[in-house]
């Protein structure tokens, strides 16, 4: 089980988003469109969490298998990265 996380921009701390079963490392990601905003506890403003977060999150996971963890962060001009860790 890996959790992907949302770096929160305001203090680079990792805001937890959802838990992703090993099998899921190697799915095929939805291409739908989504984004809902996710309450920070540590700003205490709401970060958007898109599809494409995700989709950046799942192939980290699948390049990395043992990660217990994904940050992904929203660049401010080079679009999303993702970085797993052990």
């Amino acid at each position: 089980m890996a959790m992907v996380q949302l770096k929160c921009p305001e203090t680079g701390k990792p805001i937890d988003t959802r838990d992703v079963p090993p099998e899921y490392a190697h799915a095929p990601v939805a291409t739908v469109a989504t984004h809902r905003e996710i309450p920070c506890p540590y700003c205490g403003k709401g970060h958007i969490w898109t599809s494409s977060h995700f989709s950046h999150a799942m192939i980290a996971l699948r390049d990395s298998p043992d990660a217990t963890r994904v940050v992904v962060e929203p660049a401010l001009t080079e679009g999303v990265s993702a970085t797993a860790l052990p």
